[in-house]
């Protein structure tokens, strides 16, 4: 496994989960809806994301940091899981 491959795809992957989290944080607040929606939408980032205490700044800073570390989880992960599969 190649290091420097490795954080580049970290870094591209985490960017774009950040950015996922900020679009569905945003969406919160354009999509208004029924008050059962936006409990939901507030349980699903309670469920994903540790620390989350409701839409306040302080859970979004949480949220996109996590967002951000779950990219590279996730390659770390993929690269594992391909260990295991390789062919020699």
């Amino acid at each position: 496994m190649n290091n420097q491959n490795f954080w580049q795809k970290g870094l591209r992957l985490g960017v774009f989960f950040a950015i996922l989290f900020v679009i569905c944080f945003i969406w919160y607040y354009l999509r208004g809806g029924s008050d059962e929606i936006k409990t939901l939408h507030n349980s699903l980032f309670e469920l994903s994301f540790f620390g989350w205490s409701g839409m306040n700044t302080l859970s979004f800073i949480y949220g996109i940091i996590q967002s951000f570390i779950w990219g590279y989880i996730a390659v770390a992960l993929w690269n594992l899981s391909g260990l295991f599969t390789s062919k020699k």
